[in-house]
This record gives structure tokens, sequence and C-alpha cells, in this order.
């Protein structure tokens, strides 16, 4: 009789050699390429390239994860430790390896909720407003409302093109085949928004549709939101220079401090502020969902009925947000240079 076969037999693949087959076969978004190429080129390879797969071991690759917390903020470990265990899994999907070393440390729950749950009142949304129409004029600070009061995301107001706007049925469309601004290796691109479902047209309270329509009147440029030169926005060049002194404080250089808003506010929180406004003000999740731009399977017809009826209480909510908000900002400020109206 012949002795059984062994369920694995290692075979002595370098991750590198790994790396460059299994990019063939993955389906990603430019963005998520250059993303992961990144990852891969200064933190894995250099210190997993040379080894071969079996011998990784699942005690080293935590230890090592660890010390990159040391050095990078939490995010980046994070993503260098999930696209490391996506490589190793599918080498053992093709048993070059019986297990995947790679274990993602998990966050902590209350920490990962502080993290990704942080959302702003509508006082704070206009102080950062404010702020940033100081720092760079009124167009981008009119962004950071228009975040705020449509929940929508970066890349797709990045995108926004004059046609968006229809100031007389107050609403702004987001296109299927280039509603999306991205940024690839240093390079702008547009592409489809992030799902089917973000292709949408959203409506606009109406102090919103009316600010836009004012900055549309003092500018021609193609784009709704653009730096102050007339270029096409960058998120990280946005967070750096504008979004960071806004919201975490500063000093002027006429002197003028401005004190922290909401320290570990991110720009995409502005989206989970929308939505949590949405429901204070007792919006139905599925009318939550289609503004913006979520899928919720087996009950878009029963929105479909409703929709308008939901859509003048929502919009009507946003508005008195808006006129609450002048109220406080006017109450509680003498106007200085920090909180220059729009």
């Amino acid at each position: 009789m012949l002795p059984a076969r062994p369920l694995f037999e290692p075979v002595e693949t370098l991750l590198t050699d790994w790396v460059h087959r299994w990019w063939l076969t993955i389906d990603v978004g430019p963005n998520t390429a250059s993303h992961y190429r990144s990852l891969l080129k200064n933190h894995i390879l250099p210190r997993w390239g040379a080894m071969p797969l079996h011998l990784i071991a699942p005690s080293d690759v935590t230890v090592w994860l660890k010390s990159l917390q040391q050095r990078y903020a939490r995010p980046t470990t994070t993503s260098i430790g999930k696209l490391f265990a996506l490589v190793m899994a599918a080498a053992v999907t093709e048993r070059l390896i019986p297990d995947n070393p790679v274990r993602v440390p998990r966050q902590r729950g209350r920490e990962r909720q502080g993290e990704n749950q942080l959302w702003a009142t509508e006082h704070e949304v206009i102080s950062l407003a404010r702020r940033i129409t100081h720092l760079t004029g009124p167009t981008q600070g009119l962004l950071v409302i228009t975040a705020a009061y449509t929940g929508m995301r970066w890349g797709e107001l990045a995108s926004l093109r004059r046609p968006a706007h229809d100031p007389q049925a107050a609403t702004l469309t987001i296109h299927p085949d280039t509603g999306n601004l991205l940024e690839v290796d240093g390079r702008h691109g547009y592409g489809p928004p992030k799902t089917a479902a973000s292709v949408r047209t959203v409506t606009l309270p109406p102090f919103l549709n009316a600010l836009l329509q004012q900055d549309l009147a003092r500018h021609d440029r193609e784009h709704l939101f653009t730096s102050t030169k007339g270029k096409l926005l960058r998120r990280s060049t946005f967070a750096r220079r504008i979004w960071a002194p806004a919201s975490r404080g500063t000093t002027l250089p006429d002197g003028t401090t401005w004190p922290a808003l909401k320290p570990g506010l991110t720009f995409h929180n502005l989206r989970h502020t929308h939505k949590t406004w949405l429901i204070e003000d007792n919006i139905p999740e599925v009318a939550q969902a289609r503004r913006l731009g979520h899928t919720l399977k087996g009950i878009a017809d029963v929105y479909a009925h409703v929709a308008d009826s939901v859509d003048a209480r929502l919009l009507a909510a946003l508005e008195a947000r808006w006129q609450r908000s002048l109220t406080h900002h006017a109450l509680a400020h003498t106007p200085t240079a920090q909180d220059t109206p729009q």
C-alpha cells in the first residue's frame, strides 16, 4: 500500500514572487491599486519580500505589526495588516501555505467606535466653514457646508461641474461615469462613484441652493469646488493646509488664536454628521440610504411612494438647522477675523 500523500507540501516561493503572481489576479479601482502598490513597496516587501512564504511565522508578523504602531497612525498600520492578510489568504487558496500567518490586531470596541463615529453639530460646522473661508475664500468654506448638509463624499463633491447644479430644481446630480474625482499616483482622473447606488440626485435645502448660486456667480470656473487658484482639489493638501488648522486650532499670522473645535474630526466625518442629523430629525432609514447613496434591499419601492413628503420634511429640518446655526453664531461671537461671514 502506498503511503498517504501529505495534505500540504511546502513550496519554496518567495513572497515577492508570489506578490507578482497575485497582482495579476486582483480587480480593484485605480485608487485602491495605487494604495496597494504603496503599501507593498514601502512596508510589506522590504520586510518580507525575500522570505519564503512557508517560513513567515504568525508570531513574527504580530511583533512586526505592533512595531509599526509605534511609528505610524492606526489607519496606516491597519491597512498594511489587512493587505498582508489578503495576500497571504490568496496563498492559502493556492495551497502554497497551509494557514494564513497574518492576524491583524483588533481595535478595542470603544476606541474604534470613537474614531469612526465622530460628528459635528450645526454650530461646529458653521464655525469650521467660516474659519476655512477666512483661510482660503468662500468656495472652500461652502464645500464644508455642502458636505455636511448633503452627506456627499469628497470625490463626489470635488468632481461636481456646473451642470450638476440645477438651481430651479434645487438639486446636485452625481454623474454615473465621471462623478468621482480620483487621485492616482499624484494625478487627477475621473471615474464612476463608489457604488451604483451612489449615482443619485441630492435635493438641497433653500439656503444651500442659494449659496451655491451666489458662489457660482462669482467665478466662471467649470467645477463648483476648486482651490483658490481654480485648480482641482487635492484631498491631502486640503486636509493638511486647511482642514487641520481650522479644526484643530492654530495661531494666525496676525496673532489671532483659534482654539480646537473638534479634535479628531475628519472631512469624511461630515458624511457621518449628515446621517446623524437625519437620525435626530426622525427621517426614515430608507430615505437616509437614498440620500447617502446606500442600498437597502427589498424596500426601494416603499420609498418611492413617500419620497416627496419625506424629502420635504428632510429639507425643512436641514433648513431649520442652518437658521439655528446662524442665530447661535451671531449670539456667541462678536464678528472677528477668524469668523468672517460668507
